[in-house]
């Protein structure tokens, strides 16, 4: 018999009925084109990374088009990387400047997105990062991209992940109360202990 998960609080059965949907990973990463990880990849300091930040401008961007092509599809739901491990939001958080309405293209990408999807009739999903290599306070571990680096490695002792997780927290219900209902939400992920550094997993995010 194969094993099955606990149940958690609220109904994931239509998810498996639903089957066919759209995970659409959306980022500053778009600019560099190689990967979304590009940023731990290549051991990017935030500094030169945010030279992406300075040039997004989706002008292309028709939330309205893609929603109808998805329908067309049969797709029955999607999923939205709200913010990925370099730490950029699509949506305009009150908790960081570090979002789209703050780039050259000057608006919240989410809100846009979100509306066109349940107007076609599909179902909402966010992704959230748990990482944050752009945060002052989320600490190195061995996925961040300053893990070769002595000197930021050294500044750990004055960063607190508690306040990051805090922050953590904040965006989590802004996400879950400024978008009407939201169908299922990712978060992405825990980091495991290496040799060098500590990980972070269930405990570090309080979680139940």
């Amino acid at each position: 018999m194969i094993p099955q998960p606990d149940k958690t609080p609220g109904n994931t059965e239509w998810f498996v009925h639903d089957r066919f949907g759209m995970f659409i990973h959306w980022g500053l990463y778009a600019l560099p084109a190689r990967h979304e990880w590009v940023m731990s990849y290549e051991k990017i300091p935030v500094q030169v990374y945010e030279k992406y930040f300075k040039y997004f401008n989706p002008d292309l961007y028709n939330p309205r088009e893609w929603a109808k092509a998805a329908k067309e599809a049969g797709m029955k739901y999607f999923v939205i990387t709200t913010k990925h491990h370099e730490g950029f939001c699509l949506w305009d958080t009150a908790y960081t400047w570090y979002k789209a309405p703050n780039t050259p293209y000057g608006k919240d990408l989410l809100k846009p997105m979100v509306e066109a999807f349940r107007e076609e009739g599909l179902k909402v999903g966010f992704y959230h990062s748990l990482l944050d290599w752009h945060h002052p306070h989320y600490t190195v571990d061995h996925c961040h991209p300053m893990r070769d680096n002595p000197e930021y490695i050294a500044q750990d002792k004055e960063r607190n992940l508690d306040l990051y997780v805090e922050y953590l927290y904040k965006q989590s219900e802004e996400l879950v109360t400024k978008f009407g209902k939201i169908d299922i939400l990712w978060y992405d992920f825990s980091v495991a202990k290496s040799d060098r550094f500590e990980g972070k997993g269930k405990d570090q995010w309080r979680s139940e």
